[in-house]
């Protein structure tokens, strides 16, 4: 990482240009191959991915900001952070020329009649991109349906386009690799602040607002609720947290996710232990920490998401159950960029889950978590984030991992 976070007259971190010209093109080449004219996204982090634009979380729940994309790669927004949405491009200036003017969208318009500046909006762009023949995508909307049959109306073929989206933002570039690490960075002085807070009677609400606090002052934009799961929560795993206070010898499990630095995540476990730790809590932190790195070691261009998974135990009995379906979170994998889990999945059992040929520049986290059952309180869930290279791979999160990180010593 060069010099600091941000940009300086004598360092480039990130070149936002590159980037946001990359993932543009991204859409528009799988959109090509998918044969739509046009695609309209909902999804908060979608818009994201092809505008530059930042939906705030008091509407993100109404679904009723969108971009909608032309296959000749340009675009139209009706999304924002201001009031004025005219005022937009003074603050991101390649949207000059993209505000549309509220389209009255979102899964609180219940009828068709409701979507009818939408639909007149559409088709007006596709007639005068040249692509009216041709179907447009629907991505990230809970009234997709409803809006499938207004575009119809108006001569317009909508089909789902979640797949077009997953398969454009696969691949990171150099710039939004750059921002995964320093997003990883700052969840790294998370972590540290953690620890040295664990103590008996801290309370995991209290880590977790120990944890956002370091976030947000190292320039996080947003944070998800992360995991801290302490004690008997630890074992099976719980991923929330409480007001338990931490006792002596607990184990302390924080999953850092969704913290964004310029939208991209982290997903990243560390395991804590308050006060030393036991031979047992150390032999069950090896199980857990050689079983990701199994994992790991089998990421490289070439190798299938079904390669990756059979490096993890073949069957739900190694943690002392019948069912995947009650360790399925125990040793599993996933993309990672703007959006919190993309391509590819890793998942168990490996021949039960589509198959997706790794390639180099997907970004993709790789957990386990390894305890005994019925016996044994202490969990241990480890997460580390890696980096498809050319030649295999590279790890991005750096908190140390060859044993448990014990507090209050």
């Amino acid at each position: 990482m060069p010099f600091g976070k941000f940009e300086s007259d004598r360092g480039q971190v990130v070149n936002y240009e590159r980037m946001r010209e990359y993932r543009t093109k991204r859409v528009v080449d799988q959109m090509k191959k998918d044969g739509l004219g046009a695609l309209v996204s909902f999804d908060q982090y979608h818009v994201r991915y092809i505008s530059g634009v930042y939906i705030t979380h008091p509407v993100k729940w109404s679904e009723g900001q969108c971009v909608i994309l032309l296959n000749d790669g340009n675009y139209y927004v009706d999304a924002g952070h201001i009031f004025v949405r005219s005022a937009m491009p003074d603050e991101l200036p390649w949207l000059k020329g993209r505000m549309l003017p509220r389209l009255g969208t979102g899964k609180t318009v219940f009828t068709k009649e409701g979507l009818s500046t939408f639909t007149k909006t559409v088709a007006e762009l596709m007639a005068k991109h040249g692509v009216s023949k041709l179907p447009i995508g629907l991505d990230g909307c809970s009234s997709e349906f409803l809006m499938g049959e207004a575009l119809k109306d108006v001569g317009i073929q909508a089909v789902d386009a979640k797949s077009t989206m997953f398969e454009s933002t696969k691949i990171k570039n150099q710039d939004e690799i750059q921002c995964m690490k320093i997003a990883n960075i700052i969840a790294d002085a998370a972590f540290a602040d953690i620890k040295d807070a664990i103590r008996p009677g801290v309370k995991e609400c209290e880590l977790v607002g120990i944890g956002m606090k370091r976030l947000y002052s190292e320039g996080c934009d947003e944070t998800m609720e992360f995991v801290c799961a302490s004690g008997p929560r630890t074992n099976p795993l719980h991923i929330d947290f409480t007001d338990r206070m931490v006792e002596p010898g607990d184990h302390i499990i924080v999953d850092i996710n969704g913290a964004s630095w310029q939208g991209y995540k982290t997903c990243y476990y560390r395991t804590f232990v308050c006060g030393k730790a036991t031979a047992e809590q150390n032999e069950n932190f090896e199980v857990a920490r050689k079983m990701m790195y199994d994992a790991i070691d089998a990421v490289k261009p070439g190798v299938t998401n079904r390669d990756i998974s059979r490096k993890f135990p073949d069957s739900p009995k190694f943690w002392g159950w019948d069912s995947w379906s009650d360790v399925g979170g125990y040793a599993v994998g996933h993309g990672i960029g703007i959006p919190l889990h993309n391509l590819p999945w890793i998942r168990q059992p490996a021949e039960l889950q589509p198959e997706f040929k790794i390639e180099e520049g997907m970004v993709f986290a790789l957990e386990t978590w390894y305890g005994k059952k019925g016996t044994d309180r202490d969990g241990v869930r480890l997460e580390d984030v890696v980096v498809v290279t050319k030649d295999g791979h590279e790890v991005i999160t750096h908190w140390p991992v060859d044993k448990l990180t014990e507090c209050w010593l």
